[in-house]
């Protein structure tokens, strides 16, 4: 039989009290950390950003080249931008989308089979739109992934037919099934309202506009707009600027510059209610009211007011912890999210308040939207609040910089808005100087408060009795923004 000594005995108490008082202690320390009413410590954020500038040269036929170095990984990107100023796409609405799909059916050089192959080969990855083209790939296939880019922005012969229908199809199906969706039906309403069908944002395409394009349109769109000297070309990766400079010596230099000519028929003013006004899209079969509220605005990045009224929407409606979310979800629950948008825009912006709520709480949704734009405009907001913005923006855009593509799009956009030389690497100083009263003149001028429109889409027979309590003249539109019917009393 085993005996137990005492030495045994009370060696085993001991561990028995070690890890008792173990256990109570790592209860106290967990209950502390995550004990909700006591806020975690503040990491320590950066407030400069090193930024290093990409490497930039321009080609003798106008072809501007930006190069981001980055040998973490054996990758390239290679993409093309266009700048260009919004044009009107009239009877063939929807050519620009067709467009994008219809670069890659086939070059000079390379039906879209063989295109198809030698991408899916070298495992690449190709993108391509009417303004944007790139192609991402391992370093051992860059140049061929270079000169089969280049074939297809220099040699491109859209005139394969056959994939021109099938594009075609398949995007009258996309139409029909975006006709039955509150949000899409949302957007295109709000643009003609808010541009006109005159302007380019508030175009919208249909079965007849996509059916009236041809690969004669598609080939005048290239010949026109696919120039060196309207394009950035940009190589991003496991690439040096000498390397940068052989392939595009290669491969681009034979691209002849045109000259280009804007389209200057394009109507640049809008029309803005001199009241606010309800604008219904009555969708008989909807539980739930989809809404908008606002109008178009002139809003650009190099405007003294970007960075104060980008401060003033994110605390209006720029995230869970805006007022618009924390009245609507957190306090009311009637909604998932509420969000407010303020684009700034070269050409025209816009202001924009969203949310989706059920068709009992629509009347009372709308209330307080208008409420929270109205304190907004008419107290300035808290610090805390100001220095809680501040914080939520500047770290995204600290976490923005670990994509080396972010970077180049940011410099690509600061030539392309004209914007002051180094805008974006004295972005967080400009953040942290904002005062609070600037962000005050920013609501005050951007935020609509007497006049704008407020869009629902949703069921006319359930909430049309409450909305009339609003006291706002009401008008029907149809799903394509015309108008159906005058003020409803």
């Amino acid at each position: 039989m085993f005996q137990i000594t005492k030495t045994q005995i009370n060696k085993f108490i001991l561990k028995i009290i070690l890890a008792v008082i173990i256990f109570f202690h790592t209860i106290i320390m967990f209950a502390h950390i995550f004990n909700r009413n006591v806020p975690p410590p503040s990491l320590k954020r950066k407030t400069t950003i090193n930024i290093e500038k990409p490497k930039f040269f321009q080609m003798k036929n106008g072809l501007k080249v930006l190069i981001v170095e980055n040998h973490k990984l054996p990758l390239v990107r290679i993409g093309l931008e266009l700048d260009y100023k919004p044009f009107l796409e009239k009877d063939k609405i929807g050519i620009k989308k067709v467009f994008g799909q219809m670069l890659r059916s086939g070059t000079e050089n390379h039906t879209k089979e063989k295109l198809d192959d030698m991408i899916d080969y070298m495992g690449c990855s190709l993108y391509t739109s009417f303004s944007e083209t790139s192609i991402f790939t391992m370093k051992k296939y860059l140049n061929k992934s270079v000169s089969i880019m280049s074939d297809i922005l220099m040699n491109s012969k859209f005139d394969n037919l056959k994939e021109l229908d099938k594009i075609i199809k398949q995007r009258i199906i996309d139409l029909s099934l975006s006709e039955k969706d509150p949000n899409a039906i949302l957007q295109r309403v709000r643009n003609v309202l808010y541009f006109g069908k005159d302007h380019p944002y508030g175009e919208y395409e249909t079965h007849d506009t996509i059916k009236n394009i041809t690969l004669y349109d598609l080939k005048k769109l290239y010949e026109k707009y696919y120039i060196p000297n309207i394009s950035y070309l940009s190589f991003i990766g496991d690439i040096s600027q000498k390397e940068a400079e052989k392939l595009c010596d290669l491969y681009f230099s034979k691209w002849k510059n045109k000259s280009y000519i804007d389209d200057d028929s394009i109507i640049k003013e809008y029309v803005i209610p001199s009241k606010i006004e309800i604008d219904i899209v009555d969708i008989p079969t909807l539980t739930q009211s989809t809404i908008c509220f606002g109008g178009p605005i002139c809003l650009k990045k190099n405007d003294p007011e970007y960075f104060p009224s980008m401060l003033a929407n994110g605390v209006l409606g720029g995230g869970p912890q805006s007022r618009l979310f924390l009245n609507l979800r957190e306090k009311k629950a009637y909604t998932y999210g509420a969000y407010s948008i303020l684009k700034s825009d070269k050409n025209i912006g816009y202001f924009s308040v969203y949310t989706q709520v059920r068709n009992e709480v629509t009347e009372k949704a709308i209330r307080d939207l208008i409420k929270e734009i109205f304190k907004i405009t008419e107290n300035k907001i808290s610090l805390e609040e100001l220095n809680i913005k501040k914080k939520e923006i500047s770290g995204q855009f600290i976490l923005d910089f670990e994509d080396p593509n972010r970077i180049s799009d940011l410099f690509i956009c600061e030539l392309k808005n004209n914007l002051p030389n180094g805008f974006y690497k004295n972005y967080l100083k400009r953040i942290k100087s904002v005062t609070i009263d600037e962000v005050y003149q920013s609501c005050q001028k951007f935020f609509f408060t007497n006049n704008g429109r407020i869009i629902i889409i949703g069921k006319a027979h359930d909430i049309l009795p409450d909305i009339k309590k609003l006291g706002y003249p009401i008008r029907f539109f149809d799903q394509f923004g015309y108008l159906i019917k005058k003020e409803e009393k």
